[in-house]
């Protein structure tokens, strides 16, 4: 009862004072601002503007010419345009509108960020003067993917830093006014392609140290459910079948992945790239399509074989090698719910891609370089960027003979080597400072790991480990098949590197070119042939040594016997069969086979007490071995690429004459 009466109380207070209204005060001050892209372009390595293509899906429409798809309408999400590979270039209006949303007189510079990507170049382009309430600026941006909006801000330019210091031209930096709203807005979207595997690590330029997406949080694929699974979408390929990301591989760490529907990449062979040698179709043995997925742990729950839907994570790299970090992922499919025999299934799609010297960034020519020893040495090398973290094959290497200990001052460590020149001007393995200082207190270990590492000095001709590797990290050298013909167990891929010479029955034929004494030859004929090695005079008889057909011969050139001559054992018929001589590069990868391979001994002594030990060490290192695994780059070790097979399954054995593979490891079938 009480409160009836307070209510009826106030509505007779409301009825004798009357009824009123208080108007609000007008707004003021900038509220937001309408944003334009007003052009976009790509910016060519040289400065120049170029238009940004887009997906191969949409040039289809327009007869595959990016200049007939009509400017209104790139950047569609019907029409979305390439994750560019540099920096883009935006001519961006900016109009300044009041708290109410009608356009104001405004003056002062706002500053544009990205979404997603993040601003590139100097401070000028971070930034646009507003005059009476308007402003046209230009930005540049890089790392650009999928739903992309230019963000303009009354807020100061965001500034970077080196070492605490401001990074950059502060020079560059409009006058800060005395205060500022905060007020922001955003552009219309503009679509770009949705990252992929590929797009993420494909380098900007030509160096293989570092991914142009290294700090960006990024996703890769799409879950069904989520407005379709992606497609892929390649030129000259019309089957867009969803992205398919493979896993091929785990540890106990994390695991790789392989989108095994990424392009194929045409390879730039322009002066810029250095390429030594082009592959032949046109295209990089790899897609950039792989990567390490650095879970912390071990990755329960998958398997190599499964699929899956999408992969999320920041982008770091770790020793030149780009991987995913702090990630997430949804599986496609657990591929051991299949019966057994269907558990390689998807891994069959995925064949290893077979290492050649070619890849290494060998020159097709027939005198060495001094980097011929270490494959990838130079950090151009697409070719092998094309492929890190995917699944490789090495054809019939060689394990160390030799382990050698350079750590003299035992501190665990051994110093790196660098290509560099002598005070005669010649190349050599030394120092890697550039700065050239006149001591080296490491000389000593530095020159013991260059000499076994790429067999010169005392370890000419031998295949030698440095000890403290791999005690430290399990790495270990090998060498590659040297340069010849396929069916000897050698490389073809060089052909420039051989020396062919047309068998005669009734007049020697000897090669034009001779070798330095101390070369390592391989010999090689597709019919028995006498052979003889010698000076520039040397002629081969039918008293010399008989080489049968299609057996290889390996020879280290003595004084004065750099010739090789040839005699064959009967007169041609037809054709005038060949035989093939070429000089061993001695070309070594790392190898890691401590995690898949517990029990092979690689570091081990032919003259051991324990005779079975011994007789194993025999097998060792007188076989050759196909290796598959996953390649990584250490940027720091000698040499810089690595293969880390996945179990004993990816090593097997090529018996030397008369011996056995080493245990555990099986013949090559």
């Amino acid at each position: 009862m009480k409160t009836t009466q307070l209510l009826l109380a106030a509505t007779a207070a409301a009825a004798v004072s009357g009824c009123y209204s208080v108007e609000s005060p007008p707004l003021s001050g900038v509220g937001a601002f309408r944003v334009d892209v007003q052009r976009l372009s790509t910016v060519a390595d040289d400065g120049t503007l170029q238009p940004l293509s887009v997906v191969p899906t949409c040039l289809k429409r327009y007869n595959d010419t990016l200049e007939q798809v009509p400017a209104d309408q790139r950047g569609k999400s019907d029409c979305r345009y390439v994750i560019p590979t540099g920096q883009v270039e935006m001519q961006v209006s900016v109009t300044a509108l009041g708290k109410s949303g009608e356009p104001m007189d405004f003056n002062g510079p706002v500053s544009f960020k990205m979404d997603p990507g993040e601003l590139a170049g100097d401070y000028g382009y971070a930034w646009v003067q507003i005059t009476k309430g308007v402003g046209v600026g230009t930005l540049r941006a890089q790392h650009l993917f999928g739903e992309v909006r230019v963000l303009v801000a009354d807020e100061p330019v965001k500034l970077h830093y080196i070492n605490g210091a401001v990074a950059g031209d502060p020079t560059k930096l409009p006058q800060e006014p005395a205060t500022r709203s905060y007020a922001s807005s955003a552009s219309t979207p503009m679509y770009f392609q949705e990252p992929s595997l590929a797009a993420i690590q494909t380098p900007q330029g030509f160096d293989n140290r570092t991914s142009p997406f290294v700090n960006q949080f990024v996703t890769i694929g799409r879950m069904p459910e989520a407005g379709g699974a992606l497609k892929r979408d390649c030129p000259g390929i019309d089957d867009h079948q969803d992205v398919t990301l493979l896993v091929t591989g785990t540890d106990p760490s994390g695991f790789f992945v392989t989108d095994i529907t990424a392009c194929p990449v045409p390879e730039n062979t322009s002066s810029a790239s250095g390429v030594r040698v082009p592959e032949p179709n046109g295209h990089l043995p790899g897609t950039y399509g792989s990567m390490f997925v650095y879970n912390y742990s071990f990755p329960e729950g998958l398997y190599p074989g499964d699929l899956l839907w999408t992969l999320a994570g920041s982008i770091q790299e770790f020793t030149s090698t780009t991987q995913l970090t702090f990630p997430s992922w949804t599986v496609r499919e657990h591929v051991r719910l299949r019966p057994q025999d269907e558990w390689e299934i998807h891994l069959a799609k995925n064949p290893p891609v077979e290492l050649n010297l070619r890849h290494c960034f060998l020159d097709n020519v027939l005198s060495p370089f001094i980097t011929d020893i270490l494959c990838g040495y130079n950090n151009k090398n697409l070719k092998m960027e094309s492929l890190e973290s995917g699944l490789v094959k090495m054809r019939r290497v060689r394990f160390p003979q030799v382990f050698k200990t350079c750590d003299l001052n035992g501190d665990a460590t051994v110093p790196s080597f660098c290509q560099t020149k002598d005070a005669m001007g010649n190349w050599i393995w030394g120092n890697c400072d550039t700065s050239n200082p006149t001591t080296d207190p490491n000389a000593a270990e530095r020159q013991c790991n260059a000499d076994c590492t790429t067999g010169t000095g005392t370890y000419a001709n031998t295949v030698c480990a440095e000890r403290t590797q791999y005690t430290g990290f399990g790495q270990f050298v090998v060498e590659m098949a040297g340069p010849g013909p396929r069916e000897a167990g050698l490389d073809d891929t060089l052909p420039a590197r051989t020396q062919v010479v047309s068998l005669s029955g009734s007049a020697s034929r000897k090669t034009p070119i001779g070798y330095d004494t101390g070369t390592q030859v391989s010999v090689w004929c597709e019919e028995a042939a006498h052979v003889r090695f010698g000076d520039t005079t040397v002629s081969a008889s039918t008293q010399d040594e008989l080489l049968p057909a299609r057996q290889r011969k390996d020879v280290v050139t003595s004084a004065n016997g750099g010739f090789v001559a040839f005699l064959a054992q009967a007169t041609p018929d037809g054709q005038a069969p060949r035989c093939h001589v070429a000089a061993n590069t001695h070309t070594r990868m790392l190898l890691i086979t401590r995690d898949a391979v517990p029990d092979l001994r690689v570091d081990c002594d032919e003259n051991d007490t324990d005779a079975e030990r011994a007789r194993q060490c025999r097998f060792l290192h007188g076989a050759t071995y196909d290796v598959v695994g996953h390649l990584r780059q250490v940027q720091a070790a000698r040499p810089r690429w690595m293969v880390m097979p996945r179990d004993a399954d990816d090593l097997c054995c090529h018996p030397g004459v008369g011996l056995e593979c080493p245990k555990p490891v099986q013949p090559c079938k």
